[in-house]
């Protein structure tokens, strides 16, 4: 299984920073005396920084200004409701059945929002399932591990240091999953775009996928004047993609582009000065 490291690293640091971000903005909350409402606005407060960098990972990683601000919003809107609402029901199981099932669903749940933020951000059905799924698993075991860490270490520290672990956790099985779940994608071989570097992927993962020097463009390629705005267009269809349209000059295997090409696992796509090679993994998805 081919499982990009660089993705799972930025994911993971992503989520780890949140995690630190969160505990430094959320801690004197803790003080608050009602413990449903503590529980919200810690819930609500980490989440926010850890959903807005989770969000923002995606447009940072590939240059994106807009898509990079867009996910900040996005994300840490996301945060802000999962976070209330799974500490708050955290709380409650808590009461229930004592500390480590209230983490474990708390956390969860917040997870599950916190991925369903980053994948709003992709505007991909595939990207929410991802999210969700990865941030639901990434929660709970990091909530498991929160109560594990708070219980050893002096309460300030013990909370710094499982926020950060919880954080790392959200990201990584985000990361993990979208990595596992992946059908279709582009990799970097060599490009003077300054923003693609080499070993760079480009899941595909929306039902049109466009490729261009447009801060909007899903692969940008920024800096390379013999890239068009537009230049491609991939499309989904069904368990194949096929490179569909192209404003610009474009060749498979280094033959031109002069009609819809269905992609197969191993073809060289020459897009001005960008060589990608498409990479697929049989089965649905």
């Amino acid at each position: 299984m081919e499982l990009s490291r660089e993705r799972l690293v930025l994911y993971s640091g992503a989520g780890l920073l949140g995690g630190l971000a969160g505990w430094a903005a959320a801690d004197p909350l803790a003080a608050v005396g009602n413990v449903h409402l503590r529980a919200m606005a810690l819930g609500g407060v980490t989440g926010i920084c850890v959903g807005a960098f989770m969000g923002a990972i995606e447009g940072l990683s590939a240059g994106h200004k807009n898509k990079t601000w867009q996910g900040v919003k996005l994300g840490g809107l996301a945060g802000l409701v999962g976070g209330a609402v799974g500490l708050l029901m955290g709380e409650l199981v808590f009461g229930l059945f004592g500390g480590l099932g209230g983490r474990v669903i708390g956390w969860g749940i917040f997870g599950l929002a916190v991925g369903l933020g980053a994948g709003w951000v992709g505007q991909s059905l595939v990207r929410l399932r991802n999210g969700a799924i990865g941030g639901c698993i990434g929660g709970a075991i990091g909530g498991a591990l929160f109560q594990v860490v708070t219980s050893l270490l002096p309460q300030t520290a013990g909370r710094g240091v499982a926020l950060a672990i919880l954080g790392a956790m959200i990201g990584l099985w985000i990361g993990l999953v979208s990595e596992i779940l992946k059908r279709g994608w582009f990799m970097v071989i060599r490009s003077q775009s300054r923003n693609a570097r080499e070993g760079r992927e480009y899941h595909l993962t929306k039902p049109k996928t466009t490729i261009g020097r447009a801060e909007e463009s899903d692969v940008g390629l920024f800096g390379d004047r013999s890239i068009a705005n537009l230049h491609a267009v991939v499309e989904k269809r069904q368990n194949t993609f096929v490179l569909a349209k192209n404003e610009g000059q474009v060749s498979v295997n280094r033959a031109p582009v002069t009609q819809p090409v269905q992609l197969k696992n191993g073809d060289r796509v020459e897009v001005g000065g960008t060589l990608l090679l498409f990479r697929e993994r049989a089965g649905k998805g």
